[in-house]
């Protein structure tokens, strides 16, 4: 594929109208909000829709099969004045595997704290390097997050320039903004553990999880782009992935990485190692109820299976 073969041997690339990198689906829930014209929120979808699918948010060329598959699901939760909401925004993002028709998840995160202004028919602004809204900033930053996440399982540092880009996002948005909640260390507080848009790229910049992003690549370019070919081989390269993530969790236990890996990756893992041998299943499953242990009960399916 294209974008494979430019992502592993760094080919320059240009900038094309027909080059938009993702394949997003959008989908805006307004049932608790009461009051509002529902053409407003069909016009947030539309808006919303166009805004992630006619972007090019990249210089690199991709060919319509190549486009990245991923999911918002907006849930507005109040509207405490005139055009202003709060919601929640889950974000998933997949990448297709090698030789077969199976896309593998990478991305499945639960933002709680999402608090943006849209007013129908206002032109969604977005620029890398200004703030324009809380918005199209958060957009933004996911959008990026996302293509960084799909270039580094294909190449060792492939996503380095987008999670640049995504702490630049981030910093650009001013703290004193009434709406920039889940952009500094501590929002989310207790309830979320501090999951939040901060501590995701902070995490993703610092130099002691090179492992998490090392365990994307062994993952899914060693593992998963090989499964067709050699099974066993393809197993053992996630099994060394599962070793990174724990050396990650063991040295930071609370870290937001972990989560968001796993929440898109536990079904997954149970389908891989269902059909390995029983030592494989065996060092699988240890690990995988110590650095996911809300999904504990379900990796036993393993060892049945």
């Amino acid at each position: 594929m294209k974008k494979y073969i430019a992502v592993i041997l760094i080919l320059l690339t240009f900038t094309s109208s027909d080059a938009q990198e993702l394949k997003c689906q959008v989908q805006i829930n307004a049932q608790k909000i009461n009051g509002v014209d529902q053409r407003v929120f069909q016009s947030m979808q539309t808006a919303v829709n166009e805004f992630m699918n006619t972007r090019v948010w990249t210089q690199d060329v991709f060919s319509p099969e190549e486009k990245i598959d991923c999911n918002f699901f907006v849930n507005l939760e109040t509207n405490p004045s005139q055009d202003v909401y709060t919601a929640t925004i889950t974000v998933q993002s997949s990448r297709p595997s090698y030789n077969s028709t199976y896309n593998s998840p990478v991305l499945n995160f639960k933002d709680a704290d999402f608090v943006f202004t849209y007013t129908e028919n206002t032109p969604l602004e977005f620029n890398v390097n200004q703030y324009n809204s809380n918005l199209t900033s958060v957009l933004g930053y996911y959008a990026y997050l996302i293509i960084a996440l799909d270039y580094e399982t294909m190449s060792k540092g492939g996503g380095a320039k987008y999670f640049t880009t995504v702490e630049t996002i981030t910093n650009l948005v001013p703290q004193n903004a009434s709406d920039a909640k889940g952009w500094k260390p501590f929002d989310g507080g207790a309830i979320s553990g501090n999951r939040n848009r901060y501590n995701i790229i902070n995490s993703l910049q610092g130099g002691k999880y090179e492992g998490f992003k090392q365990a994307l690549y062994e993952y899914h370019f060693k593992g998963m782009d090989n499964f067709y070919e050699n099974p066993t081989a393809a197993r053992q390269s996630v099994l060394n992935a599962l070793d990174k993530l724990d050396k990650t969790f063991r040295d930071n236990p609370n870290n937001v990485l972990i989560t968001l890996l796993m929440q898109a990756k536990s079904d997954e893992l149970i389908g891989i190692f269902s059909g390995a041998e029983q030592g494989d299943k065996i060092k699988a499953v240890t690990v995988l109820k110590r650095i996911d242990p809300s999904n504990a009960s379900k990796y036993d399916k393993i060892i049945r299976g």
